[in-house]
């Protein structure tokens, strides 16, 4: 996935999530995708159900 698609993916999973692209990261992005709350998440945590922009972002190795 390149910058410019990741970057296309994110801003389409803020609007589908009802965030601001402008004020999200892909951590809270994350978090919101699999219902956790951002203060008590770490990266660790979401790397075992990510997505495939979190796994993009984070450069995980998918089966």
């Amino acid at each position: 996935m390149t910058t410019t698609e990741q970057n296309i993916a994110f801003v389409t999973a803020c609007d589908q999530l009802g965030l601001d692209p402008a004020n999200a990261n892909h951590f809270i992005l994350e978090c919101a995708r699999q219902g956790l709350d951002p203060r008590s998440t770490s990266m660790s945590d979401l790397d075992r159900n990510a997505s495939e922009l979190w796994a993009a972002v984070r450069r995980l190795k998918r089966a």
